[in-house]
């Protein structure tokens, strides 16, 4: 599968493909937004929901981009550059969008009953539940 630069998104049936992919592994890890919770959830082991408050995500946003200006963050394919007013955009229009993210989130998370899960909204929520995840595993 091609890798995209310039911010382009790939096609969807590309992404639930890279999905399916990944959670037929052994071990993984999601992190994003909702669009894909559906899929994971019914696969997961347990859930960690990283919800700090809205303060927090706003100031992470803002300064994201300016540790990695000009560059490609290492999580991303090579030619994905981050610019500050670009990623100010985005982060403007997620958090605009961030309780609908939210309440998605929350659904899926308090429908899954039969896993482990924890909601982690500080520093010490996030210790407690990789505390608790490594004495789970």
């Amino acid at each position: 599968m091609k890798l995209l630069t310039g911010w382009q998104q790939k096609p969807r049936s590309e992404i639930d493909a890279l999905l399916e992919q990944a959670l037929d592994g052994e071990a993984w890890i999601l992190e994003g937004g909702p669009s894909l919770l559906r899929q994971a959830v019914h696969k997961a082991d347990a859930l960690i929901w990283l919800d700090p408050p809205e303060f927090v995500r706003a100031w992470q946003v803002m300064r994201r981009p300016w540790i990695h200006r000009g560059k490609t963050r290492p999580e991303l394919p090579a030619g994905n550059v981050d610019w500050p007013m670009q990623q100010y955009k985005f982060a403007l229009s997620s958090l605009r969008r961030g309780s609908a993210f939210r309440k998605s989130i929350a659904h899926a998370f308090y429908q899954a009953d039969a896993l482990q899960k924890w909601r982690c909204r500080t520093k010490k929520h996030r210790a407690a539940a990789l505390s608790a995840w490594a004495d789970h595993g």
